[in-house]
């Protein structure tokens, strides 16, 4: 099940992350045992967890390519340090809906909120450059797990900045 897609505000996010370049179908193997290794590290650098895991989508290449990052909100910038990123994730307008429904359906989700995004005549964020799209803000985040929420189903939120 997916929500109506809505613009909303998000405030900035300080965070940690792991950065991988990866296609699609290589995601659900890589990912997701990685946010583990991001929690451990922040709390390992004394740091504060502020919500729930995301995988941010930063980079497209031609072939299917992309950069991600999984990544943890945290409460303040920590030093980044190895394989370990940290920075702010920008505040702003997002675009945005919630799928209720299995991991493999979130690609779906995310095709119909780019489109509805564009068809409301919202610009994203990221730049064109070729036959690249870089520097976007394109998440998902993971809000309950399967079996945490009645429909056993996980809760990702799927949000998109937009350009401002």
């Amino acid at each position: 099940m997916l929500t109506e897609p809505k613009i909303v505000e998000k405030a900035p996010q300080p965070y940690a992350a792991i950065l991988l370049t990866l296609r699609q179908p290589e995601i659900a193997q890589q990912a997701p045992p990685l946010v583990e290794d991001v929690i451990t590290w922040v709390k390992a650098q004394g740091g504060a967890l502020a919500g729930a895991p995301f995988f941010n989508y930063v980079n497209f290449f031609p072939g299917g390519t992309m950069e991600m990052q999984v990544g943890m909100p945290t409460k303040s910038v920590l030093k980044a340090d190895g394989r370990f990123a940290t920075g702010t994730l920008p505040g702003g307008r997002y675009a945005s809906l919630t799928a209720t429904a299995p991991y493999h359906e979130l690609h779906d989700a995310n095709m119909k909120l780019d489109t509805w995004a564009k068809a409301q005549g919202h610009k994203l964020d990221g730049t064109e450059d070729g036959d690249r799209f870089i520097n976007a803000v394109r998440m998902e985040i993971y809000h309950k797990d399967p079996g945490e929420d009645p429909s056993g189903h996980p809760v990702t939120e799927i949000a998109f900045r937009l350009a401002q």
